[in-house]
C-alpha cells in the first residue's frame, strides 16, 4: 500500500476466498492493460487468477452494519501490474450477486462489474462449492468446487503466493483515464486448497487464453476490509511513482 494518507469509505468482510491461478505469458495480456501499467510478473510469468468469495457487509464507513442485506457471493478475474514502484490489481471483470452493489462499483469505482446469479454452499466443513451465470448476453459462467486443508498461514515474502495475495492497490480505467484505490486488512493467511470441478468461461469473456496447465489453488478464510474511494492517477500523486 502507499504510504500516502488515506481515508477509508468502504468497510466490508472477505470470507471464503478460493484462489485459482493460471501461469500466462506476459504478451499475451499485454494487448488488454493499458499503459503506462506494466504486467507484473513471478519469474518472468504473469498470471491470470479466478477467485470466487463471499462479500460480507458492505457499506460506506459511515452507515451502521447491516445484517445479511449487503452479503453476497463475488468472483473475479484478475492479473497483477505495477505502476511505478507499487504493484496492484488489476481486474478484467468483477461479477456479483447484488444489482445495487454492482451499479455503485460501476458508478463510483469504475469497476467492470457485471449483476449475477450466484450460488454458493458448504458441501462439508471442509469443501465449498460456488457457481455463476452472468445475467448479461455473454451467459458467461463458472462452477468451482473444492476443498481445503491445513491451518492458515501467513504467506512468505518472497514467495509466489505472496506475489499473488499481498497486494492493497487496485488499478482500473475509465474513458481513457487510469485510476487507482487503495485497501488495508491482515494480511492473508492461507491453506491448501485441491479443486475438486472446475469448469468456467470468465476468462473466455475477457479475451484471456488460458494454457491446458493444470492452474495452482490455495483457500483464505478471510478478514475485514477498509478500501479507500478513487482517484485520479497523475504523476504527482501516484502510489510509488518514482519519475
Amino acid at each position: 500500500m502507499s504510504e500516502r494518507a488515506w481515508k477509508p469509505a468502504l468497510s466490508m468482510r472477505w470470507k471464503h476466498l478460493l484462489f485459482v491461478h493460471w501461469r500466462v505469458p506476459p504478451l499475451a495480456l499485454r494487448p488488454l492493460i493499458p499503459e503506462p501499467l506494466q504486467i507484473d510478473t513471478y519469474d518472468g510469468v504473469a498470471w491470470v487468477g479466478f477467485v470466487p468469495f463471499v462479500m460480507e457487509a458492505a457499506r460506506p464507513v459511515w452507515l451502521p452494519p447491516a445484517p445479511k442485506i449487503l452479503d453476497f457471493p463475488e468472483a473475479n478475474i484478475r492479473t497483477y501490474v505495477r505502476y511505478g514502484t507499487q504493484r496492484g490489481v488489476w481486474f478484467f471483470s468483477l461479477d456479483a450477486a447484488h444489482r445495487l452493489g454492482v451499479w455503485v462499483a460501476r458508478r463510483f469505482w469504475k469497476l467492470p462489474y457485471y449483476y449475477a446469479r450466484m450460488r454458493w454452499r458448504f458441501l462439508a466443513p471442509d469443501a465449498i462449492h460456488y457457481e455463476t451465470v452472468r445475467a448479461d448476453r455473454s451467459r458467461a459462467f463458472a462452477r468451482v468446487q473444492y476443498r481445503f486443508t491445513g491451518t492458515p498461514r501467513e504467506t512468505e515474502p518472497g514467495s509466489l503466493e505472496h506475489f499473488l495475495v499481498e497486494r492493497y492497490t487496485l488499478f482500473t480505467a475509465h474513458r481513457g483515464e487510469l485510476y487507482y484505490g487503495e485497501v488495508a486488512h491482515l494480511p492473508y493467511a492461507i491453506q491448501p486448497a485441491t479443486v475438486l470441478e472446475l469448469e468456467q468461461t470468465l476468462t473466455d469473456a475477457a479475451g484471456i487464453a488460458l494454457p491446458p496447465q493444470s492452474p495452482i489453488a490455495f483457500y483464505a478464510p478471510g478478514f475485514g476490509v477498509l478500501a479507500s474511494a478513487l482517484r485520479p492517477v497523475h504523476i504527482s500523486n501516484a502510489p510509488g511513482r518514482t519519475g
